[in-house]
């Protein structure tokens, strides 16, 4: 027991654990936050924009790249398609509730 309460005291190990919690925690808020926004379609205004923007004005050119591509979205399928990823709460949720713990644990141990 007092092995453990030396290990507790000792202020790195807990500053370690607390450091690595933290870059475990940042990657899975980004990769979620990303996630997150692509499924709300905050994206698809960029898309279509770029969409207008790089639009073939050469009709030959754009009829023979319609033959070699499949089925391209109309306008409105691009501003209102919406992507459903499974895995986006439980990861941002996670890292979230990493982020916050490591941040409540440095704040009140290590301070």
């Amino acid at each position: 027991m007092s092995a453990v309460a030396a290990v507790l005291a000792d202020g790195g190990f807990l500053l370690h654990f607390v450091n690595s919690m933290f870059y475990i925690a940042m990657p899975l808020v980004v990769v979620g936050g990303f996630m997150f926004l692509i499924e709300r379609g905050f994206f698809n205004t960029t898309r279509y924009a770029f969409r207008k923007v790089f639009k073939r004005t050469n009709s030959k050119a754009a009829s023979l790249i319609e033959e070699a591509e499949p089925r391209r979205l109309d306008d409105d399928e691009i501003l209102f398609r919406s992507y459903s990823f499974h895995w986006t709460k439980p990861i941002l949720g996670t890292g979230l509730l990493l982020a916050a713990v490591s941040m409540i644990i440095s704040f009140s141990v290590l301070v």
